[in-house]
């Protein structure tokens, strides 16, 4: 079981980067692990992807997007300045955040960037990811946050973990049809 989760996991070594890419749907899990690396030294800008408004914020009458919540969690949680997290209040899935990432890097000249994910999304991330920053001059590296609902190790204990190997493999056969 171990290793059909495994599969999923794609990472590089950490090294120092332009910018660290965090992208939607998991600024808790996503926003610690890259307030850890900036707080480690390895950037000193963070940007934030996601358009969407969850639900559960929705339900408390509060509309803030994906990158809106995982800078203020940056900021108020992991000891990060306000003046080098910036939200970018835009991309519904992996490949709407690529292509507005890519936009990003050339407009901002960035050499070398990180994409931060959750661990189980790295290995689609990197599918998406790669060629098309490479193609355009920017050097990726691919990272993944640990979950703070199961254990990666032993996800198939969790439903949680359960739910996330599952739905993992779906999007990725869904992207290698349509892209």
């Amino acid at each position: 079981m171990l290793q059909v989760g495994n599969y999923l996991i794609v990472e590089d070594p950490i090294e120092k980067v332009d910018a660290i890419f965090l992208l939607g749907g998991g600024p808790f899990d996503r926003g610690s692990e890259a307030g850890k690396l900036y707080n480690a030294g390895y950037t000193q800008k963070i940007i934030c992807t996601g358009g969407q408004v969850s639900n559960l914020l929705k339900s408390l009458n509060m509309y803030h997007k994906e990158a809106e919540v995982a800078k203020m969690n940056l900021v108020k949680n992991n000891d990060v300045p306000g003046r080098h997290v910036v939200a970018l209040s835009e991309g519904t899935s992996t490949k709407e955040e690529s292509e507005i990432i890519l936009r990003y890097c050339l407009e901002e000249g960035f050499k070398k960037v990180m994409i931060l994910s959750s661990k189980f999304h790295t290995r689609r991330v990197n599918n998406v990811f790669r060629s098309l920053l490479e193609d355009a001059g920017v050097k990726v590296l691919i990272r993944g946050a640990p979950s703070s609902l199961y254990d990666e190790s032993l996800w198939w204990e969790s439903e949680s973990g359960l739910i996330m190997v599952n739905n993992e493999y779906v999007k990725l056969g869904y992207y290698f049809l349509k892209y």
